[in-house]
């Protein structure tokens, strides 16, 4: 597959005008940054990359978002939230959390929240956002249901120690899918370590 910033995917859409309501429009820009910025980061993916995969003109990008930085902020930083993740027997937590980064992504799925934050780390107009977008969407929401002292200390290790994994499996290209199982057993513990202030 073509990535974004090529100027064209195997599953991009025609880029013909469409048309389309104001609020149709708007939802396609952020659907197909998704995408890009995803596929490609920040830095490799430009507004007529995104315009022509959503297919509408380059000018409704900035008319809608303002900028690059505006829709970036919009589509990626301002909505990473994993605190549904959460959810459930803490007991378990660790092992949830490291299942949900070496999980094998749906055909099909062209946006991960993860993915698109580690492709855009470099860049330094997302640099503060990318913090932020990190500390309140996973790091912040995680230390408020852990107990005991340190709890931030601890969500920032559980949020740095997940980062780690996806650089490893994502860049690096360490074991394959099929050691995921193993590899859980191993990290589990040590998150459940940092969730339960054992570690």
């Amino acid at each position: 597959m073509f990535g974004c910033s090529s100027g064209k995917t195997d599953d991009a859409p025609e880029t013909a005008p469409r048309s389309r309501n104001a609020a149709a429009t708007r939802q396609a820009i952020l659907d197909a940054a998704k995408t890009c910025f995803t596929q490609d980061g920040y830095e490799q993916v430009g507004v007529r990359d995104i315009a022509a995969r959503a297919g509408v003109d380059p000018a409704l990008v900035n008319r809608y978002f303002g900028s690059k930085e505006g829709l970036f902020a919009e589509a990626i930083a301002r909505k990473f939230d994993l605190s549904p993740l959460l959810d459930g027997d803490r007991a378990t937590l660790g092992r949830r959390l490291a299942e949900y980064v070496l999980q094998k992504k749906p055909v099909g799925a062209n946006y991960d929240p993860l993915m698109a934050l580690l492709r855009s780390s470099s860049s330094e107009v997302c640099g503060g956002m990318l913090r932020g977008a990190i500390q309140n969407g996973f790091v912040r929401p995680l230390a408020e249901r852990l107990e005991g002292p340190d709890a931030l200390a601890r969500a920032e290790l559980v949020g740095s120690t997940l980062l780690g994994l996806l650089v490893h499996r994502s860049v690096i290209g360490g074991a394959e899918e099929a050691d995921n199982e193993r590899i859980v057993a191993l990290m589990a513990p040590m998150l459940q370590g940092f969730i339960d202030g054992t570690g």
